[in-house]
């Protein structure tokens, strides 16, 4: 029989709980438990630019894998997506066999971006919207007004696809799959991802919201909500104000012999000691701080010099 009608492409939300598909073709949404989020502000103002500073964003907080980057901007700020291609590819290999082929790959991040309210994804979890972060968070927690289901019905897809491995385009077919996932058993057999059954440390941000929401066993109100939400932006604003002022000591210009022999960092202030030439090159130095931030005290002593700016 000669098929007249192509068949219908799907649009699944996919996590580590997603039964295993044999038949059909589908679009898939990545959860967050398969990548890190940051939103972040930098001394920098194109997508470019901050993609070069993103390894360091999450330089120690990921676990052992070969990650890639996705940058966009948020306003004044920009929005940093981690995730090893090998590892998601790995899991899509997994649950879609036989006649079952995924067209293209898509993060929950971009896709949601416009989410308003809670959104139900089972019965034990849900998507929220946490300043512009889209979380997975126990549905416990939330008050689901509306299903992913729901929500993703006759949706238009962004155009922001990933690519996964050592695939050139972001089309994956079910062949392709089944050599990729291959390759990878043979090379990170042992490795799986940290979210699986959320028993492993993920980043910063998404432990600190599981911890506020596990101490306090809130309740299903958009109140206490609004509470974590206020409490993770706080935190974070902090960490990011203490990495800008570690940024501008590092990206002062010394001569030959000058370098940086410590920074200390904390919620109070940041303190740098720099070992200098001479006194002569004090000023000069001073002004290249004050250029970037506001400088509280300083001191030269013993070919050091010591200044303190505010955090």
């Amino acid at each position: 029989m000669i098929k007249i009608f192509k068949s219908k492409t799907k649009i699944l939300y996919f996590t580590q709980n997603s039964p295993i598909h044999e038949i059909g073709n589908y679009n898939l949404i990545l959860s967050p438990m398969f990548y890190w989020v940051k939103k972040v502000s930098l001394p920098v103002k194109k997508v470019g630019a901050a993609k070069k500073l993103a390894e360091s964003i999450y330089e120690g907080s990921l676990p052992k894998g070969d990650f890639a980057y996705e940058v966009s901007k948020a306003g004044d700020e920009f929005i940093i997506i981690a995730y090893d291609k090998e590892s998601i590819a790995k899991e899509i290999g997994e649950k879609f066999v036989k006649n079952a082929k995924v067209e293209a790959v898509y993060f929950a991040q971009n896709e949601f971006s416009d989410l308003k309210q809670c959104c139900g994804i089972d019965k034990v979890s849900s998507l929220v919207n946490l300043d512009g972060l889209i979380m997975q968070v126990p549905r416990l927690c939330t008050e689901s007004k509306e299903e992913v289901s729901e929500f993703l019905k006759g949706r238009k897809l962004s155009k922001k696809k990933i690519t996964l491995g050592s695939l050139a385009s972001s089309v994956i077919t079910r062949k392709e799959i089944y050599a990729l996932a291959a390759g990878i058993v043979l090379l990170f057999s042992s490795f799986v991802l940290d979210w699986f059954n959320y028993q492993s440390a993920t980043n910063a941000l998404q432990e600190r919201r599981s911890e506020i929401i596990s101490k306090y066993k809130l309740p299903q109100t958009s109140i206490q909500l609004k509470s974590i939400k206020k409490s993770l932006t706080k935190t974070f604003k902090t960490q990011k104000k203490i990495r800008d002022e570690v940024y501008v000591f590092n990206s002062i210009t010394l001569k030959k012999g000058e370098f940086i022999s410590s920074i200390n960092a904390n919620t109070k202030e940041t303190v740098v000691v720099i070992k200098i030439e001479s006194s002569d090159r004090e000023m000069s130095i001073k002004s290249q701080i004050s250029k970037l931030t506001k400088i509280k005290s300083s001191e030269f002593s013993n070919g050091h010099l010591t200044i303190r700016v505010a955090s």
